[in-house]
């Protein structure tokens, strides 16, 4: 169960009580952005069909540069990120690092200036985003733990039922914490691919005509 802080507000004492999860997103996230750039040469065999088949789909056309597609896009990595808590955070946690060694490697396929150019005005909160997702990933896999944690400390002489009941409620804070941060990432997201649709280009080429 998780301790409420009546004087924190909403933003503040769901950060507090996720401050963990959030470092450890981060940690597992920007490293992995680290790694996959400084490894390029190394990761090219995997990365490289990843990040060809992803130009691929650009082309033809099955992610477009819009809101909506590009929001697509991101939710999906968002929604792996968060369900993958279920299986006690390892898949939240594999996808974060595929995720950033994704990251890190692309920015190697292109001039390093370009790229952060074109991609800071909505890369940072695209990457707030994912950082998020996985925080609500872990906040799962905590809340799948302590369910059965509690399963497997069931007695036999009260209703199993009463039990497992009992184990779900005190546990539910947990699963909608998880739920807030999840809500959360996907404002984040939403705005980021608003502003990869439809100021990022804009906002390249000007600062580099002006430059």
């Amino acid at each position: 169960m998780l301790k409420k802080e009546k004087y924190d507000g909403f933003f503040g004492g769901l950060y507090k009580r996720n401050e963990t999860f959030l470092m450890l997103s981060t940690a597992i996230l920007l490293i992995s952005i680290l790694m996959g750039y400084a490894l390029a040469s190394v990761l090219s065999p995997v990365l490289g069909s990843i990040f060809g088949d992803f130009k691929r789909r650009v082309v033809q056309g099955q992610i477009q540069l819009t809101t909506i597609s590009i929001f697509s896009n991101n939710l999906k990595v968002a929604l792996f990120i968060y369900v993958g808590g279920l299986l006690f955070g390892s898949v939240t946690a594999l996808y974060l690092i595929t995720n950033g060694l994704f990251i890190g490697y692309a920015g190697t396929q292109f001039p390093l200036g370009d790229y952060i150019l074109f991609t800071i005005p909505h890369g940072i909160l695209e990457l707030i985003g994912i950082i998020i997702s996985g925080a609500a990933g872990f906040r799962l896999a905590s809340c799948v733990y302590h369910i059965f944690q509690g399963l497997t400390n069931m007695k036999s002489d009260i209703s199993r039922a009463n039990q497992f009941k009992y184990i779900l409620e005190i546990n539910m804070d947990e699963f909608w914490e998880s739920i807030k941060l999840l809500a959360i990432a996907i404002v984040f997201l939403i705005v980021a691919a608003f502003i990869e649709a439809n100021l990022s280009i804009a906002w390249g080429n000007y600062i580099k005509s002006v430059l």
